[in-house]
């Protein structure tokens, strides 16, 4: 269907502005009939989910599809503008060039999704839409599936919020349902100065994007993926111990650092052992996501545990362990699994009344008598799968192998109130006090101990607390610090609150439970700089690590790791279509003078197998017409390499589903400018780095040899405006 039809179609039915909902729009099969490839795809979208605009943008038609988010009640527009290459002023296309695909042929059609900046909603689109990177959303997509996601930005306005991720859910809701191929995106985000494909590098082994698929594409300087892949799994890999020994000469850092690492460690349920889980537990608490640490037991079951440190496992409560659980993978509701582990406690208890204390009960054993109860076999299993070591009221489950049977075995028991220590993050916070770690934790443990005697609703005065400690710590200064510092202390379940009694103005201590998970977050929150610590971390590990070229040369991998790239798989629509790509062979002697870049990719077609053939070819030949601009006039003379196949042999006797089909013809427009996206000429790039192709960053050319070289490996200042008048590589200056 060509534009003007759409056009027409567009304006034939009556225009409105009926919003869709955003956060429902193109999930799974809600967006039905789009059963053929992009080219196809976008066009059927724009005829049954777009409006005509009665203005152009540089002569390109535009659409737009209104959406509303239900959680925000924010309407907005997705512009659609179709841009044909020919009539462009920009017809070739850099993104493509330096993602490794400047050999594709120029697609005679391109499209732009356009979300603008929320200030622009409900204005027309500027001339300058194309160019500007604040756009809510852009993305480019060629009329062959392939594309560019050029800019992602989140939404804030007033009590409004979209965040960036709610867009990239779209996006990737889009790609999918129209069928694209390959989506890249140039990672150059940064939050803070700080940039965000380094930093999900080392904590999550992988980009922001990653999260939705995206893989790496190409590196600058000469940058590989086993490079790349090698590089963020040594930063990872970085242990905190080992990076605290690192920094034992820089005093003032290592302080800092320790702090730090202290900090989170006092606050988080399982060990941090890894530069990686701490910056994963940092990012969670920012983000109020729950973090969860996997390791594998020998029988291949995940849970949430501790790692093996070879010290007591510290149990999580109940609350924390349902949150974890809600919040991962699974499709049952927190009361369902709240459900589940008071039933499987119930079962440990009277286990334990009738056989002894140290009974344990083996997962088959347990999982038959939940059965009794819960019919759900598989919520019974993703609980018990789950389970480490939790606390529900005085009660303490664990999980654990028995060392003869190799059987899972769960045990319940009693904890006395005096189990457990107090958690001291103030401890870690104050590298300048001069006691040791020991003495604090004694003194505080006995503060503790002192408020939890006390028993009762009312609040602890500081004068009477500091009289009852001074009967055992002789110390009073050690007293004074423990009082100021310990506000917001947890054990278990409880929490240490100082505060000011507004009647009698005095200092007053209570030691209270946790009945609200927010209210920890608050209390939490409020002793944290979150931003200020990544930034440090950042900013002093990864960047400035102490006598390492190892660190900082990975660290320049991952920064030069910019281009990501997900590929969606090409699948059958039903049982009776099949998906191939039909790829044009060109003859030798084309080969041989004219295309002489890496073969473009084909084009898909979706047909039914009892095609012919020959009416392959007639299907073929017009996508091929309809997609590239070099094959305007092409004709497919041949199905299948060098011998071909018959033009009457049926499809499915012929080729297989998700082939890949040569073609061969003639026809190719060799004459024009239009051939390949990179642009008519291919710099000859040869740089000491190791690149052999244009990779956007900067570059010089030798004007003996005119070879292209990187100006950062030849040694001039990148921040020099103006390269020099005249330049000579190392080898053209020694020949």
């Amino acid at each position: 269907m060509a534009s003007s039809t759409i056009i027409e179609a567009c304006n034939s039915r009556k225009r409105y502005r009926k919003p869709f909902i955003f956060e429902k729009f193109a999930v799974g099969n809600s967006i039905d009939g789009f059963s053929g490839p992009f080219s196809d795809n976008i066009r059927m979208f724009l005829q049954e989910f777009a409006t005509i605009e009665d203005y152009t943008l540089s002569g390109f038609p535009i659409w737009s599809t209104w959406l509303i988010s239900n959680s925000t009640g924010a309407v907005f527009p997705l512009y659609t503008i179709e841009e044909t290459t020919q009539l462009s002023i920009h017809p070739f296309c850099d993104h493509c060039k330096f993602t490794g695909w400047g050999h594709h042929y120029v697609s005679k059609r391109r499209y732009h999704l356009i979300i603008p900046a929320n200030e622009n909603w409900e204005k027309p689109l500027g001339s300058d839409s194309f160019e500007i990177g604040n756009h809510v959303l852009h993305g480019l997509i060629h009329c062959n599936g392939y594309g560019h996601l050029l800019s992602i930005n989140g939404v804030n306005e007033d009590s409004n919020l979209l965040s960036g991720s709610d867009f990239m859910d779209l996006w990737d809701r889009l790609c999918t349902i129209l069928k694209t191929r390959k989506i890249s995106v140039n990672d150059v985000s940064k939050k803070g100065g700080v940039d965000l494909r380094l930093l999900h590098g080392v904590a999550y082994g992988q980009s922001w994007f990653g999260k939705w698929g995206y893989r790496f594409g190409c590196g600058s300087y000469g940058v590989t993926e086993q490079k790349y892949e090698i590089a963020v799994q040594f930063l990872s890999s970085l242990g905190l111990d080992k990076i605290l020994n690192d920094f034992r000469k820089d005093v003032p850092k290592r302080g800092k650092i320790k702090q730090i690492i202290g900090t989170y460690r006092e606050l988080s349920e399982v060990p941090l052992i890894t530069i990686s889980e701490l910056l994963q537990f940092i990012l969670s608490i920012k983000s109020r996501a729950p973090f969860r640490s996997k390791m594998k037991l020998e029988n291949g079951d995940d849970y949430w545990c501790d790692r093996d440190t070879g010290e007591k496992n510290r149990p999580i409560s109940m609350e924390t362990f349902v949150n974890l659980m809600a919040n991962s993978d699974c499709r049952w509701p927190a009361r369902r699994l709240e459900f589940v582990i008071i039933v499987i406690v119930n079962f440990l208890k009277e286990n334990q009344e009738n056989v002894g204390r140290n009974c344990r009960m083996t997962r088959q054993d347990l999982r038959n008598e939940a059965r009794k109860f819960i019919g759900d076999t598989g919520l019974i299993d993703f609980v018990l799968k789950s389970i480490r070591c939790f606390a529900l009221g005085n009660q303490i489950v664990r999980r654990s192998i028995n060392p003869t049977t190799k059987l899972l075995e769960f045990t319940i028991h009693e904890t006395a109130e005096e189990e457990g220590s107090i958690r001291v993050p103030y401890l870690y916070k104050d590298s300048q006090c001069r006691w040791t770690e020991r003495k604090v934790k004694q003194a505080t443990d006995f503060v503790v101990k002192i408020l939890r005697a006390h028993n009762g609703d009312s609040a602890m005065s500081r004068q009477e607390l500091r009289d009852k400690a001074r009967t055992a710590i002789r110390d009073t200064g050690l007293i004074d610090y423990v009082l100021k510092s310990i506000n917001r202390s947890m054990m278990g379940n409880k929490i240490v609150f100082r505060s000011k009694n507004p009647s009698t103005k005095r200092i007053e201590f209570a030691f209270e439970d946790i009945v609200d998970a927010n209210r920890v977050d608050e209390n939490i929150e409020l002793q944290l700089n979150i931003d200020e610590d990544l930034v440090y971390l950042y900013e002093t590990v990864l960047l400035s690590y102490p006598g390492s070229d190892s660190v900082s040369l990975a660290t320049g991998v991952v920064l030069d790791s910019k281009k990501f790239v997900k590929e969606w798989k090409l699948e059958d629509q039903e049982n009776q279509i099949i998906a191939l790509t039909c790829k044009v062979l060109p003859s030798f002697d084309e080969l041989e003078s004219e295309l002489t870049r890496p073969l473009s990719p084909g084009v898909v077609v979706y047909v039914p197998p009892w095609l012919t053939i020959g009416e392959l070819k007639e299907v073929t030949q017009f996508a091929l017409r309809d997609t590239y601009c070099i094959m305007q006039n092409f004709v497919v003379t041949q199905i299948g390499g060098l011998r071909g196949i018959e033009n009457e042999r049926m499809l499915s006797c012929a080729v297989g589903r998700d082939a890949h089909v040569w073609v061969r013809g003639c026809g190719l427009d060799l004459d024009t400018e239009l051939r390949y996206e990179g642009g008519p000429k291919k710099l000859k790039v040869d740089c000491i780095c190791g690149a052999r192709d244009d990779d956007g960053e900067r570059m010089v050319n030798c004007d003996a040899c005119q070879v292209w070289f990187h100006t950062m490996c030849t040694g001039i200042d990148d921040h020099e405006e103006e390269v020099p008048e005249i330049f000579l590589c190392e080898s053209c200056r020694n020949f």
